[in-house]
């Protein structure tokens, strides 16, 4: 009974309990504001940034193994070196090479002098051509002066008999020059082409000591070492790795659905697990014509058996922004969250 008598209490309890609804509802439409634009911003977020964690760091890694045979006497480096370009790594004996290029030499130098040779018999078969034809012309001439002679009964047929018989042994003896100077031009042929073949061989066989020193193609880190003093070695075996890491790219798998938004030249985010907190920058280079599976030594056969439809994933390849972090190495095969900027 006891607020009836008062009618400030009682207006007081009534203005109270009015407000409160009111402080309800927009506290309410407060937070549904806020969770609206949470879930619009959440959404335009999924669009424009296109994010994967199936991505790793991928480089050159460039085998090196010998192009001879031979047993290794010298190795110069060691895992994880950084190695400079025509830097020597290891070296094979050479003593069965240095050998071969020795009579590589002697034979092109023996070659070169048949072929000197055989100018000179061919310059001398020419002189020799020559003077045959001098001769045979020379008999011809008498034996037409002889045939004439002896239609005028000035001379005997001895006489012209053997004006013919000089000038059949003088043909003879031109024809026979005729063919020696072509067998000395066949002869200056063969001892060119066998000077070539020296001279090719002995190329040969200086290259072969030249690959007992075995030289870094370019600048990079040595990795996959399995070489050693003493170890019998044998073209097309690989020996080591060389990586350069200045050279390195993202090779990021987005699924088949993602790929609608992603363009050439959009820019990407990247941070790397090795790096916490870190980011780089880099840009979509290209995208691969297949999904990873058509290209893996086992492709699919989606004709055969029981047919299970899997979203496929596409590589797509980021290249860096060169130079942007050069005391934050990516190394080859790191894991990497690539987040691609599909609103620019």
């Amino acid at each position: 009974m006891r607020g009836y008598g008062c009618p400030r209490c009682n207006d007081n309890h009534h203005k109270g309990y009015g407000m409160k609804p009111v402080k309800i509802f927009f506290l309410v439409l407060l937070f549904s504001v806020v969770f609206l634009a949470t879930v619009l911003f959440f959404l335009y977020y999924r669009k424009t940034h296109i994010t994967t964690d199936d991505a790793y760091v991928q480089g050159h890694v460039h085998w090196i193994s010998p192009r001879v045979e031979g047993t290794v006497t010298n190795v110069s480096v060691d895992d994880n070196q950084l190695v400079k370009e025509e830097q020597v790594l290891f070296a094979l004996d050479p003593e069965t090479y240095e050998a071969s290029l020795d009579q590589a030499k002697a034979a092109f130098s023996l070659a070169e002098w048949k072929l000197k040779e055989a100018e000179v018999n061919y310059k001398a078969a020419q002189a020799d051509l020559l003077l045959t034809q001098a001769q045979l012309e020379q008999a011809k001439r008498d034996l037409n002066r002889a045939e004439a002679l002896l239609k005028k009964a000035v001379v005997p047929q001895e006489k012209y008999d053997n004006a013919l018989t000089n000038y059949k042994v003088n043909e003879a003896r031109f024809t026979v020059a005729t063919e020696r100077v072509k067998q000395a031009k066949i002869m200056i042929d063969t001892a060119r082409a066998n000077v070539e073949n020296q001279k090719a061989q002995l190329n040969s066989a200086l290259l072969n000591v030249q690959y007992t020193i075995i030289k870094a193609p370019i600048a990079g880190y040595i990795t996959g070492k399995s070489v050693e003093v003493g170890q019998r070695v044998k073209p097309g075996i690989s020996l080591l790795a060389l990586v350069p890491l200045d050279d390195v790219w993202i090779e990021a798998n987005y699924k088949e659905t993602q790929l609608k938004r992603i363009k050439v030249g959009q820019q990407v985010i990247i941070t790397v697990d090795t790096y916490s907190g870190k980011k780089f920058y880099g840009k979509v280079e290209s995208i691969q014509t297949g999904s990873g599976s058509v290209f893996s030594l086992f492709p699919p056969e989606n004709a055969t058996g029981n047919w299970v439809k899997v979203v496929q994933r596409i590589p797509v390849k980021i290249v860096l922004e060169r130079g942007k972090n050069p005391n934050s190495p990516l190394r080859v095969g790191m894991s990497v969250i690539t987040t691609v900027l599909a609103n620019n």
